[in-house]
């Protein structure tokens, strides 16, 4: 691997030596990534054949960046659009029924302009006036997911030179462009390309390319967008630091809240609802601002939750903490652990106990979400049957099919989940509205007629968010808790060179209203507020809110 990384440096400069980071050459490449893009998805010949138009990109790139003036740009892009024979002319464009069209790229960048020659307009208006109309080589639906299988890998590049780094830019910056169902919740995607650019090509090593990465992966504000390095290392390791505190906090309200103590002798100093105010002497407001653009998160609570895994992790084994105890200020020098042998569900703090549910008071069964599964089923099904009142708690991650079946005792008929909004490859930007087929429940004279609560919070996201819109199909049922993750839709990885990959949520998740649930989360009936004085005292507000309803019925 050393090897490989100082060859790939030295093409660096063999192949790229007259690059100048100047506002001409962003424009011109900015314009190229998206001619390119726009013809690897909307050319039949492009779309369905056999060209290796990666390979295109790479002979390419160089030329447009050289060009002296705005002449030899259009006579490179026009070699672009005349490296494939012209398409034949078609007659119409027969459109799919239920489209959702928020996402519609604005194809008029082409003729408004006023960098592309008249030649190259009409070129791109041809092309896009008997565009593709059957299936897309390199990206597929599958359901209402997308498979990217016709992607190259390129398994063996090390750390990419300038050319490579800017087709892997390209690669997912169209497919964003195209096919991601959320990006009309995003501000200006042209915009952030022309950012990147820049970051992308002054990249001197690996930590500086993934950096800029995931910080674009952070730009589409969605959960799922996430960089997974080679090897599947921590991303946050390399960033912020190998080592971490012997205890586990919380961010709510600006403050970083000790929740849980490790038993490692070194956290004895350390008190469950102590305040963090410094960490060597840096007030950890700034170190928040300068971490979070690292962190991508559908919404503010995702993103505060997820920076509390790693905002004191460092590269030293020791840190020294000014915390607020009550009313005292009190500075503690302390040794930091390795990442490594923390207890990852105690980071993620997901609630859950041996069983997967609990009695409370003999009249209200408190079941968790992401314990049920097949071995436990009938067991919380009889218990149901015998509680005045049901709780669950979602503020975990459901993942067993089982779940749905949970319904069944509480519906009187079959009910629709969610509606989804499912990618056109051979309709780039256009998406489908998509009823989910598969509904919960069945006719049933005898259903559960007590009070059924739903517990939901920052730590409820993905397929937590979905469980909760299973559960909310139970007539009804009352949502209690805070703002959940937003990030729902199910997380695919594109190719970005080896084994680096980025991803996003490749299709949307609404209520059957069309309800949207990306950033804002599931909906809540009754809103918790939660404190930093209640970690002190040990207290569940959400919890304690669930039972009050349950008692006073409000």
């Amino acid at each position: 691997m050393r090897k490989l990384l100082l060859t790939t440096s030295l093409l660096t400069s063999i192949f790229l030596p007259s690059f100048g980071q100047t506002l001409g050459n962003t424009t011109r490449v900015r314009d190229f990534i998206k001619v390119w893009g726009f013809l690897k998805y909307y050319h039949p010949l492009i779309a369905t054949g056999n060209i290796d138009w990666d390979s295109v990109f790479i002979n390419q790139v160089q030329k447009i960046i050289d060009a002296k003036n705005s002449n030899q740009f259009n006579n490179e892009i026009s070699n672009t659009i005349n490296s494939v024979p012209k398409p034949a002319k078609i007659e119409s464009h027969k459109l799919p029924d239920s489209l959702f069209v928020k996402n519609k790229t604005d194809i008029g960048w082409i003729i408004k302009s006023k960098r592309f020659s008249d030649e190259v307009k009409n070129q791109l208006q041809y092309i896009n006036d008997n565009k593709s109309q059957g299936a897309n080589r390199y990206i597929k639906r599958v359901y209402e997911t997308v498979d990217f299988s016709g992607e190259k890998r390129y398994d063996s590049i090390g750390f990419p030179d300038i050319r490579y780094r800017l087709l892997f830019l390209s690669r997912f910056w169209n497919i964003i462009n195209y096919f991601a169902p959320y990006k009309y919740l995003t501000t200006n995607w042209d915009e952030i390309l022309e950012k990147f650019i820049p970051k992308i090509i002054s990249s001197k090593d690996s930590l500086s390319y993934y950096k800029s990465l995931q910080e674009l992966c952070k730009s589409l504000n969605d959960g799922h967008s996430q960089l997974t390095l080679p090897g599947r290392r921590s991303l946050a390791d390399l960033i912020f630091g190998n080592y971490t505190v012997p205890f586990y906090c919380t961010i709510i309200n600006g403050k970083v809240v000790i929740r849980d103590v490790s038993s490692d002798s070194m956290a004895k100093s350390f008190q469950q609802g102590d305040i963090i105010i410094k960490a060597n002497d840096e007030d950890v407001n700034n170190i928040i601002d300068n971490r979070k653009k690292y962190i991508s998160a559908s919404n503010f609570v995702d993103e505060m939750h997820q920076l509390s895994w790693f905002v004191l992790d460092g590269q030293t084994p020791t840190i020294t903490l000014e915390i607020k105890r009550k009313n005292k200020l009190i500075k503690i020098n302390t040794t930091r652990v390795s990442t490594s042998v923390r207890d990852w569900s105690k980071f993620i703090n997901y609630t859950g106990n041996d069983v997967g549910y609990k009695k409370i008071d003999d009249s209200i069964l408190l079941i968790y979400a992401a314990q049920i599964w097949s071995g436990n089923i009938d067991t919380i099904v009889h218990l149901i049957k015998q509680s005045k009142a049901v709780i669950f708690d979602v503020r975990n991650y459901p993942q067993n099919d089982a779940f749905y079946s949970i319904t069944d005792p509480f519906l009187y008929e079959p009910r629709s989940v969610n509606y989804s909004t499912a990618a056109l490859p051979d309709f780039p930007s256009l998406f489908q509205w998509v009823l989910n087929p598969n509904k919960v429940g069945h006719v049933n004279n005898n259903a559960y007629i007590g009070k059924v609560i739903i517990l939901c919070d920052e730590r409820t996201q993905s397929q937590g968010e979905y469980s909760c819109m299973v559960l909310q199909t139970i007539s009804g049922a009352v949502t209690i808790g805070s703002q959940t993750a937003g990030g729902d839709g199910l997380r695919k990885e594109v190719p970005m060179g080896g084994e680096l990959t980025m991803s996003y949520s490749t299709y949307g998740v609404y209520y059957p209203d069309k309800t949207q649930t990306q950033r804002i989360g599931i909906k809540i009936d009754i809103s918790v507020k939660k404190t930093a004085e209640a970690i002190g005292e040990d207290k569940d507000e959400i919890l304690e809110r669930a039972l009050q309803y349950i008692k006073n019925g409000k």
